[in-house]
């Protein structure tokens, strides 16, 4: 291999500015500009989970999503990219709407199958309660979560998927490896809601990552992350936290 070659040189570049990119996007930048901000202005102690209530985690997570969304329209302004060919299309966009609506049982299912692996084959590791959930304590709080879920989750996190596969089709070796490397990196960013409920995002992360790559439009895993989301806190609210 000739790695003077001006071919290869320039492809070398791509991937580092590729790899550059992702690290920009994948929350990583966001996440410390955030707590930056939230440090300053309201203490360090405000950031520990434990000490927050359910609207300062809201302004928390759409501050970061807004700064995340911020960074992606720059880098793909730099590359004259558009939203439109990262897959937000608007053909077929009822059809897409309806199969995210289907596919949400199905997630449900994957969920529930997760869970009982880990009841039954590590039960160490188990998730007996969602200290995200366990924040909600009002309707109002309900709906500033379903809110959040969202904006932060259907729609930030879907983007952001999308771009990132999007680099590794291109400069890294394909979406498939990219697939792989963020839905395991998406699964440790759920840490707050111990290994059940980081395995369980891994695989919610593949499963909307894969629907990207074979239907090439952000509307199906969009609506199928959005509806998902928002159903998982009606259930949560109707079944427990009504109860508290």
């Amino acid at each position: 291999m000739n790695y003077s070659d001006p071919s290869f040189q320039s492809r070398r570049f791509e991937r580092r500015q590729a790899v550059f990119e992702i690290i920009m996007v994948s929350g990583i930048v966001s996440g410390f500009l955030t707590s930056l901000v939230f440090a300053a202005g309201f203490g360090r102690n405000r950031l520990n989970l434990t000490e927050m209530n359910v609207e300062f985690f809201a302004a928390y997570l759409l501050f970061e999503s807004a700064i995340t969304f911020f960074i992606l329209w720059i880098l793909m302004k730099a590359r004259r990219e558009t939203f439109f060919m990262l897959g937000l299309r608007w053909e077929h966009w009822k059809m897409h709407v309806l199969l995210g609506i289907l596919a949400a049982p199905y997630l449900f299912i994957v969920g529930g199958v997760t869970g009982m692996f880990f009841q039954l084959f590590l039960p160490k590791y188990a998730l007996e309660k969602n200290p995200l959930m366990e924040m909600i304590n009002s309707p109002r709080q309900l709906t500033l979560f379903i809110i959040v879920g969202i904006i932060s989750g259907g729609i930030k996190e879907e983007f952001q998927r999308a771009f990132i596969l999007n680099r590794f089709r291109q400069h890294l070796g394909g979406a498939g490896r990219g697939l792989v490397i963020w839905s395991l990196a998406f699964g440790a960013g759920h840490y707050a809601q111990g290994v059940q409920g980081m395995c369980a995002a891994a695989i919610l992360g593949f499963i909307f990552g894969a629907l990207y790559l074979i239907r090439g439009n952000l509307i199906l895993p969009i609506t199928a992350h959005a509806v998902y989301n928002t159903l998982a806190l009606l259930i949560y609210w109707f079944l427990i936290g009504i109860n508290k």
